[in-house]
């Protein structure tokens, strides 16, 4: 195992100024746009000092430029680690303004050999860097070869454009963020709450962690499906720790592929039907979902989450599944994938949020041609559960989804599962399949609940 630790605090910069063109976003309309052009900062970070000159210099050096002057300016706090072929890289960035917006910036991190050969590279983006606001990036760059061995690290950063700041304040804010040592497999959970009104999708956090003094000695990133106007979600992630831990940062923030969605009103497209998770005796967790679709319309990628919490309010894990399609009116079971929570965490609560999906056109169907026939737990251990089914269409179909929803004598949800056929189920024909479940085997399954629907890649022929 190869293995470099250092504490960047040695910076040779060099400023850079191209003229690319913008990258195509709409710019925020409030704004007023004072800076066009994009600019590139570079910033090189070596092992070794930079020597002393060997000759007097016959020409009074050109004094280096006053980075201040650019908005953006790296901190003296920056962190990379090589564990076998994998760089862990952290640096922080800080709008020294008080009154613009760093908007479209992409990060780009390049590492190097003792010879000055270049063998990895990295790219990321973040929407915004609001004034005087401090932002942390976190990069892992996979080398694929073991034998390479990192010199050195070239940090650069360029912005489509800087505007006047009409708001300061940070539409994302994290949230009851808590580090878990977790038995030496370290996480961070917490909430990031939106401020605005608008729905947010696919949103990154970066998290960083520091020892007393303040110096980076880790972190990670996480990504958030969604977050409701005006309300927070839960994430939960595992991180890498370099040394011991005092405190964690998190820097939310868009990415390429955020939406944002107006207004609330699809919220009530799909509903919750019935829910219940519970904590085995190993802290694992267990349970599932019903969800209606409400509308006389085919959702498509509809995402139920579930955050769950311990006493004290803190996020202990997550748990989420999509479903490909709902048809019109249709109700489906499904048991979410959840994380395992921390060792050290009690989970006590739960809750769950449904991200309705969007409308899908002209789908084939409109009503679920697919009659479960049977149900029966299968398997050495009770692990499985063959289901039997029916196409009733005029078409041969495959490509299916099939849940299973498992309940106990008070008629509780307590596990499930899901899996899907390949093979095609003739016009009026019937197909078996066996799919394992997920639930506390110290339990008795009263019933046992089965849905066969259609999904992204079902075929009509």
């Amino acid at each position: 195992m190869s293995k470099k630790h250092l504490i960047l605090a040695l910076f040779v910069i060099f400023p850079l100024v191209v003229g690319l063109a913008c990258l195509g976003s709409a710019p925020d309309p409030t704004a007023t746009p004072v800076e066009e052009e994009v600019r590139v900062i570079t910033v090189v970070v070596t092992e070794q000092p930079t020597p002393e000159p060997t000759e007097t210099p016959t020409e009074e050096p050109t004094p280096e430029p006053d980075l201040s002057s650019e908005g953006l300016v790296l901190l003296d706090n920056s962190l990379w680690i090589q564990e076998e072929d994998t760089v862990f890289v952290a640096f922080e960035v800080e709008n020294i303004t008080n009154d613009l917006v760093f908007e479209e910036i992409n990060f780009s991190v390049f590492v190097f050999d003792a010879a000055g050969n270049e063998i990895g590279s990295d790219f990321d983006f973040t929407q915004t860097i609001y004034p005087e606001q401090t932002y942390g990036a976190v990069f892992y760059l996979y080398l694929g070869d073991e034998s390479l061995v990192v010199d050195s690290v070239i940090v650069e950063w360029e912005y489509n454009r800087a505007s006047q700041a009409s708001v300061a304040d940070m539409p994302f804010l994290p949230e009851k963020t808590l580090f878990w040592h977790s038995g030496g497999f370290p996480r961070v959970s917490g909430m990031i709450r939106n401020n605005t009104p608008q729905t947010y999708t696919d949103i990154r956090a970066n998290i960083i962690c520091y020892n007393t003094a303040g110096e980076i000695v880790g972190g990670g990133y996480t990504f958030v499906d969604f977050i409701p106007g005006n309300d927070y979600m839960g994430y939960s992630t595992y991180v890498d720790a370099y040394d011991d831990v005092a405190s964690v940062r998190v820097f939310p923030d868009t990415t390429y592929s955020t939406k944002m969605i107006e207004g609330a009103d699809f919220w009530s497209d799909v509903s919750i039907i019935d829910d219940h998770f519970y904590s085995d005796d190993w802290g694992n967790i267990m349970g599932g979902v019903i969800v209606e679709n409400e509308t006389d319309q085919v959702l498509k990628n509809t995402n139920v989450f579930a955050t769950f919490y311990d006493d004290d309010g803190h996020v202990t894990t997550t748990g989420y599944i999509y479903i490909d399609l709902l048809l019109p009116n249709t109700k489906i079971g499904v048991s979410p994938w959840v994380s395992t929570p921390p060792s050290d965490a009690i989970t006590s609560s739960f809750d769950v949020l449904v991200f309705p999906g969007e409308v899908l056109e002209d789908y084939e169907l409109t009503s679920n041609p697919f009659v479960v026939n049977s149900t029966e737990v299968t398997g050495d251990y009770e692990d499985y559960v063959t289901v039997s089914f029916t196409n009733t269409y005029d078409k041969p179909v495959s490509e299916v989804e099939v849940y299973v929803l498992l309940f106990n004598a008070e008629d509780l949800i307590i596990g499930g599962g899901d899996t899907w056929t390949s093979e095609p189920t003739p016009a009026g024909g019937t197909t078996e399949v066996e799919l394992w479940i997920n639930y506390d085997s110290e339990m008795t399954i009263a019933r046992i609940e089965a849905w066969v629907v259609p999904n992204n890649w079902t075929r009509f022929d």
